[in-house]
C-alpha cells in the first residue's frame, strides 16, 4: 500500500519522504544497522535506482530519529527516578516558628 506511494514520492524528491521511510521501515533499518545497507535494501524493495536514494538525507533522518528515541528514554528514566521521591513520606520533623519546642544553641562555650 505505502510502497507505491513512497516510490513515487522518492522519485519526485518529495518533502519528508525519508522520515516517512524510517517510520514505515523501522524494523528493517534496525536490523540492517547502517544507512548504506538500508539504502541498498530499500532500492531493491521499492524498485528504484540506488542513485535516487540520497544517503545523506537518509542518514540525517536516522540521526533525528535516534535523537528523539534517546530523549524519550531519558525522560522515562527521569520520570521513574522522580516518582519514588514524590511518594516518599517526610520523616524529618521541621520546627515551626509557633512551636513551643525548646531551642538549643548549637555553639558550645569554651
Amino acid at each position: 500500500m505505502y510502497k507505491e506511494f513512497i516510490r513515487k514520492d522518492l522519485l519526485d524528491n518529495g518533502y519528508g519522504v525519508y522520515r516517512k521511510i524510517l517510520e514505515i521501515y523501522r524494523e528493517q533499518m534496525a536490523f540492517l544497522e547502517t544507512p548504506a545497507r538500508f539504502r541498498r535494501w530499500l532500492a531493491g524493495e521499492l524498485d528504484v535506482p540506488l542513485e535516487k536514494i540520497n544517503l545523506s538525507s537518509l542518514n540525517s533522518a536516522l540521526q533525528q530519529q535516534r535523537k528523539k528515541d534517546k530523549e524519550k528514554m531519558q525522560s522515562r528514566a527521569i520520570t521513574a527516578q522522580v516518582e519514588p521521591v514524590n511518594n516518599k513520606v517526610e520523616t524529618f520533623p521541621f520546627s515551626k516558628p509557633s512551636s513551643a519546642d525548646k531551642k538549643q544553641p548549637r555553639i558550645n562555650e569554651l
